[in-house]
């Protein structure tokens, strides 16, 4: 059964390798890889996750945007993890038919070939001769029938029984991101704590997220008034400095000023000029006396220019 679950889990990581999604054919293969050890394609889904982290390497050396120094730093990051994969081949199955192309890429990257132990060379030997070899019957039948070939499964050892975790594609990506950060972090200082406020030296400036420890008022010293002078007034009951001036405590300065400090009545208001209501009322009406009637004009003492009607005899006169 277990053959049947990895088979499934491992065509379906393959599949997403040949379409360049890396990181859902990632989730796919360490899911088989950690959920069903004894799977007969093991080496072969560790190499599948050591391509789909290669192609991740490239991918980001393409990126011509990204500065050179990070696209060096995710290239080898990612490196790294393909490394390990192709090593886990080698320690853990070094008897499986794959185990020589994990090799093979390791020398290409210029990597340590790890050296399996005798336990694990054990082990993986007994897995592999327990399996049925695979003839020429078994693949004819294969094409014929409905359901997975599980000639090659293995006859011993235990399988585990309880299932771990499954690795899902947004996992992989949030793995992508912190790997992205950290590249992207290398060499500067950490950020401090958020609740963390170190001290201020001697002779450092009050921080701003700092109360002042300076006091908010100094007091003055005794017997002064604490700005370097000293006000001279009069005892109380004591002579006046100058003659016939009044103890007022004003030491005998007179007064900048006129002595008169009396202020003027305030001048009245102009009054309004009388309302004349023209609407005819009951009441009294009020009449403005101001106005005054015309006089007639003289005729004798309008100006000549204007031209005056004829009387009696002149109007015979045509001229």
């Amino acid at each position: 059964m277990q053959e049947v679950l990895a088979e499934r889990e491992a065509t379906i990581g393959l599949y997403y390798e040949t379409r360049e999604n890396y990181g859902a054919a990632i989730a796919r293969l360490e899911t088989v890889t950690d959920t069903y050890p004894l799977y007969s394609k093991s080496d072969q889904a560790l190499i599948g996750i050591g391509d789909a982290y290669a192609g991740e390497a490239r991918r980001v050396q393409m990126q011509s945007n990204l500065p050179g120094a990070l696209r060096e730093r995710l290239h080898s990051m990612y490196s790294d993890r393909a490394a390990q994969a192709y090593a886990k081949v080698i320690t853990r199955y070094p008897m499986a038919p794959h185990v020589e192309d994990a090799r093979d890429r390791l020398v290409a990257m210029n990597r340590p070939i790890p050296e399996a132990s005798q336990e694990a060379v054990a082990e993986n030997d007994a897995e592999e001769r327990s399996r049925q070899a695979l003839h020429f019957s078994d693949k004819t039948l294969g094409l014929i029938k409905h359901g997975p070939t599980v000639v090659e499964a293995v006859h011993v050892g235990e399988p585990s029984l309880e299932d771990p975790k499954r690795t899902l594609a947004p996992d992989i990506t949030k793995q992508n991101v912190a790997m992205f950060n950290e590249a992207v972090n290398v060499g500067k200082p950490p950020a401090p704590p958020a609740n963390a406020i170190t001290p201020t030296g001697a002779n450092e400036p009050p921080r701003s997220d700092q109360p002042s420890s300076a006091p908010l008022q100094l007091a003055p010293p005794a017997g002064g008034t604490g700005v370097g002078a000293e006000v001279l007034s009069a005892p109380s009951g004591s002579a006046p400095i100058t003659g016939g001036a009044p103890n007022d405590g004003s030491a005998g300065m007179k007064a900048v000023g006129p002595t008169n400090t009396a202020l003027p009545a305030a001048e009245k208001a102009a009054e309004a000029p009388v309302q004349i209501n023209e609407v005819k009322s009951n009441g009294p009406t009020v009449t403005n006396t101001t106005d005054k009637k015309k006089p007639k004009v003289n005729d004798k003492e309008e100006s000549d220019s204007k031209k005056k009607k004829k009387k009696g005899l002149a109007k015979l006169n045509p001229f």
